[in-house]
């Protein structure tokens, strides 16, 4: 039921030479704003532009050979579906992405670029999952799915070990959460290396469904999503994850949209940071004060750099030069 060390272990290997080894940068700015000893784990600048490489690659390499040549699907607002796509170029096998009806179009190119096929899976995740479900049983695709996986998990857990290689005496670290695979993975490599770190999850306030799934004590299904953090998009976590995020995670916290927002410029302006809205919601919980923590040294993942260009324009026009506390 839960990732172990060895799991994450073996992704790691199964990684080497696939992923980068992304940068941890120390901010004073963002420290001096947030009352703490910021370092901003840079997926950003990850291989296809965030995280998700790591976990669908982990998960392409352990198909069988007769899984691999029937293909696989993938659901996603796009950065799951890039990390998909050129996971499966890689291993020359074929792909399928089921992405929202308005997809941000650099996400789509990316999938294109990486030689997957496209397909239109409505406006929410939830419709998303049916059609590659669809697709799964009716062409035999094999589904990666986003976060109810543990080859996904385990992958995404790959960024735990490294946070504690470069800053073993870390006291915090702070994860953006959608369906959950992220903080599953990089919460049991943190807890099971190093039980003391603490772990803070971070919903948008237009996105809140792993928040209200630990508030009702299970996995929940909010009945609405609207923020412009796209990757954090899910209605509903998985059982899996969910049994990880009570498991591993000490607390879970809301940030605003215009939070997410004003960080996005904030990362551009000041760390010279390319980050979109999902990527920053991690930071947006410090320097927003969505915590009490104060003296620690913490580490944010900025999960992902893949922002749509014309909303980063328009976050720039509209909030730079304005100092969030």
């Amino acid at each position: 039921m839960f990732v172990t060390l060895e799991q994450i272990r073996q992704a790691r290997a199964n990684l080497a030479g696939v992923i980068l080894p992304t940068p941890m940068q120390y901010s004073r700015t963002f420290s001096e704003w947030s009352g703490n000893t910021i370092y901003v784990k840079c997926e950003n600048l990850q291989k296809t532009g965030a995280f998700k490489i790591r976990g669908a690659y982990n998960k392409i390499v352990s198909l069988t050979d007769e899984e691999k040549r029937r293909g696989v699907v993938a659901f996603s607002a796009g950065n799951h579906g890039a990390g998909t796509a050129y996971a499966a170029q890689i291993q020359g096998i074929a792909a399928t992405v089921v992405m929202p009806t308005n997809p941000v179009p650099s996400k789509q190119n990316a999938i294109l670029h990486y030689g997957a096929k496209v397909v239109d899976g409505g406006s929410t995740s939830i419709t998303m999952y049916e059609k590659a479900l669809e697709l799964h049983q009716s062409e035999g695709l094999v589904l990666i799915h986003p976060f109810e996986d543990m080859h996904i998990i385990a992958g995404q857990g790959t960024i735990g070990l490294e946070i504690l290689e470069e800053l073993p005496d870390v006291d915090v670290v702070i994860v953006p959460v959608s369906g959950g695979g992220l903080i599953s993975g990089v919460a049991a490599a943190l807890k099971e290396t190093k039980p003391a770190v603490r772990v803070i999850g971070v919903n948008s306030e237009g996105a809140m469904a792993m928040y209200e799934s630990l508030r009702h004590g299970c996995p929940f299904e909010v009945e609405k999503v609207d923020t412009i953090a796209d990757g954090l998009m899910a209605k509903k976590p998985g059982e899996i994850t969910y049994a990880h995020t009570t498991r591993y995670v000490d607390e879970m916290v809301l940030v605003s949209e215009e939070e997410i927002a004003r960080t996005v410029v904030s990362l551009a302006e000041r760390a010279k940071m390319v980050v979109e809205p999902s990527g920053a919601a991690a930071l947006a919980a410090m320097i927003h004060h969505r915590t009490a923590l104060k003296g620690k040294k913490v580490v944010v993942l900025a999960s992902g750099g893949n922002v749509n260009m014309k909303l980063l324009a328009e976050l720039v026009e509209k909030y730079t030069q304005q100092i969030p506390v």
